[in-house]
């Protein structure tokens, strides 16, 4: 059998209530190397919201198939979290940005979801407030008018000659 002390006043209750639809500032918790079931490589990103014990993910796949569509993507995300390395294997550092997301609401497995729509750019966050970890919610502002860091090398073994891996920006670029 099983020996522990437990103690009651170490527990706290928690209400993982689904974050409203709309635009949100968030914060990187964790960023996993990600092998999809499509079979491609990325990162699956852990958000924290201020204000919401609930979490978001956001899913960075490299897709070869569609290098252009993958490369918008990882810009916007480096843009929304004002990432300036652009070296992919370096995901450890982006643990603690914060930046802002669009949030939707869909049904998954009979129960309604909050996922991550696209990253708003850096401009688009000007109506933020900067990230508060306070027990007071956020007040979701609808566009209309809203961890784990491993360190360690890639796993996966094509990952520094992907496409995405290897983006070049001119010396004058900037987000």
């Amino acid at each position: 059998m099983a020996v522990w002390n437990y103690k009651p006043s170490d527990y706290t209750a928690r209400n993982f209530e689904l974050i409203p639809e709309g635009d949100h500032r968030v914060r990187i918790k964790s960023v996993e190397e990600k092998l999809f079931s499509s079979g491609n490589e990325g990162f699956a990103i852990t958000l924290d919201v201020p204000g919401y014990d609930s979490k978001l993910w956001l899913y960075l796949v490299l897709d070869p198939r569609e290098p252009q569509k993958t490369n918008q993507r990882i810009g916007m995300f480096f843009d929304s979290f004002g990432i300036h390395d652009f070296d992919l294997s370096h995901y450890d550092s982006w643990v603690g940005r914060d930046g802002a997301v669009r949030v939707k609401h869909s049904m998954y497995n009979g129960k309604m979801s909050a996922n991550v729509l696209f990253c708003l750019s850096r401009s688009q966050q000007k109506k933020f407030p900067d990230f508060n970890v306070s027990p007071v919610k956020q007040q979701s502002m609808n566009s209309n008018n809203s961890g784990y860091s491993s360190g360690q090398q890639n796993r996966f073994n094509g990952f520094k000659n992907h496409p995405a891996a290897r983006m070049e920006f001119p010396e004058d670029f900037s987000f």
